[in-house]
Formats: structure tokens, C-alpha cells, sequence
């Protein structure tokens, strides 16, 4: 079984972009995310970075393309949701895998932004995740219902409230609410804090049976040089695989 492991890279530094794609999948991850601008939460990012994640990825490696043209709290007016199906089109023709966005609406989920997003990923054969714009969601049942009817892939969250500064460990008990409701139909991704102290703590929520949850690791495994920290991803990796042969 391959590891659940998905490293976000940091997409602004061109020259080390390739020896961490590198890292990430020769250390025990399963896909990356490629963002910009992470200091303002991840931005789209340049369509020479996207290239230089693609020429180096792993023949089984999965690269996943924030589409998030501008920094605000998740609003897409119609400029801006024609700005990201560009983006997505150029995702895919660039050799994306998947892509990763989304909209909301005075706290609820923005569902005609949201359809015609995945739709038009979908017609390139892109996987979908529903970002931590999710966190943001009041119903947030009845926004999981509708990504598995839309075919959503996955769902980026920590199980708290969007900017509430609250940590991803205190608010274990709803991440496992959310996966129980989940229940193998969308694959939950949990992300936000997660680092190589607490990995195996919120590792014990995905249980034997549910194969539909994945680690998401930024900061945890970047050093300070802007290279990611080889250690830090076996490390993780070996936490998962562990728990994935029981």
C-alpha cells in the first residue's frame, strides 16, 4: 500500500523545486501540491514551476495545482471563476494530475462556483480537492454530501475553524466526526499543523478500515535553506506505513 503522505511545495523557489520533488517521492510520499506564495495560504502557482514539477515528477507520482489566483477568503466572483478555469485548462496541458481550490459564500459553500469548477476539471481528467476553504463551511455535512455527489476526491481540512488559530490536535475529537461521516466516500485529508510530534496522534484516528484519509505537511518538513528535510518526510512516511501493515 502506498503511503498517505502529501507534501504542499513551496513553488517560488524555482532552482530548489526539483530536488524536492525529489525528496518528497524518494522518502515516502504519494503526491505534492504545488502552491505559491505559501506566507498568504497558497496561490496559484507560475506556469514555469508547474513544468519544472512535471519534468521531475515520478512516473506514479501524483502533482496536485493549487488554483487560488488571488489572496481573499475564498469568495469567486465571475472574473475570478473565469481566471481559474484557465488555470485549470493549463494545469491539465501542463501534466497536472489534479487540482486543488475552492468557494464559499458568506460562510456557506458557493455550490454553482463549486459545480462548474469540477466539471470543467473533470474534463481533463483531473482529480478535485475541496480546500481548507472547507473550514470555513457552517453546514459542513451537507457540503461533504455534495462533493461526493460532484466526485470530489478530497477535502483539505484540520478540523477547526478557518483563522481560529486553534490547533489541529485540540480539535481531534470533530476530525474524527468528520471522518466516521465520511466513511470511505471522500477522502479526508488532514492538514494544518501536522508535523512529525503529533503525526502519529492524528495517524490513530484513520482507522483498519478506512484508507480514505492522507497527511498534509508544509513547514514540518521544510529547513530553513528552503530545501525539505529528508528525515522529516521518512519520518512521517514510517508513521504511516506503520499504521497502513496493521
Amino acid at each position: 500500500m502506498r503511503n498517505n503522505l502529501e507534501i504542499c511545495l513551496s513553488a517560488d523557489e524555482l532552482d530548489k523545486l526539483a530536488s524536492n520533488i525529489h525528496i518528497a517521492f524518494t522518502c515516502g510520499a504519494s503526491r505534492v501540491e504545488l502552491c505559491s506564495a505559501m506566507h498568504l495560504d497558497g496561490l496559484t502557482p507560475s506556469i514555469a514551476a508547474i513544468k519544472v514539477a512535471r519534468e521531475n515528477m515520478p512516473h506514479d507520482g501524483d502533482l496536485l495545482v493549487m488554483i487560488r489566483p488571488i489572496s481573499n477568503l475564498f469568495e469567486v466572483d465571475r472574473a475570478l471563476l473565469s481566471t481559474m478555469l484557465e488555470q485549470i485548462e493549463s494545469a491539465a496541458k501542463l501534466g497536472a494530475t489534479g487540482v486543488v481550490f475552492g468557494a464559499i459564500s458568506h460562510g456557506k459553500l458557493d455550490i454553482k462556483t463549486t459545480r462548474t469548477l469540477v466539471k470543467h476539471a473533470q474534463k481533463y481528467h483531473l482529480s478535485v480537492t475541496f480546500h481548507r476553504a472547507f473550514d470555513c463551511i457552517e453546514n459542513w455535512q451537507d457540503a461533504l454530501n455534495l462533493f461526493i455527489e460532484l466526485g470530489i476526491s478530497r477535502v483539505l481540512t484540520n478540523g477547526t475553524k478557518w483563522l481560529s488559530n486553534t490547533s489541529v490536535i485540540q480539535n481531534i475529537q470533530h476530525l474524527k466526526t468528520l471522518i466516521n461521516f465520511a466513511d470511505n466516500r471522500i477522502e479526508v485529508v488532514i492538514g494544518g499543523g501536522v508535523t512529525c510530534s503529533n503525526a502519529a496522534k492524528l495517524w490513530q484516528i484513520a482507522t483498519h478500515n478506512n484508507n480514505q484519509v492522507s497527511l498534509h505537511v508544509h513547514s514540518a518538513v521544510y529547513k530553513q535553506d528552503g530545501y525539505l528535510d529528508p528525515l522529516a518526510v521518512r519520518t512521517l512516511a514510517e508513521i504511516i506505513g506503520k499504521k497502513n501493515e496493521r
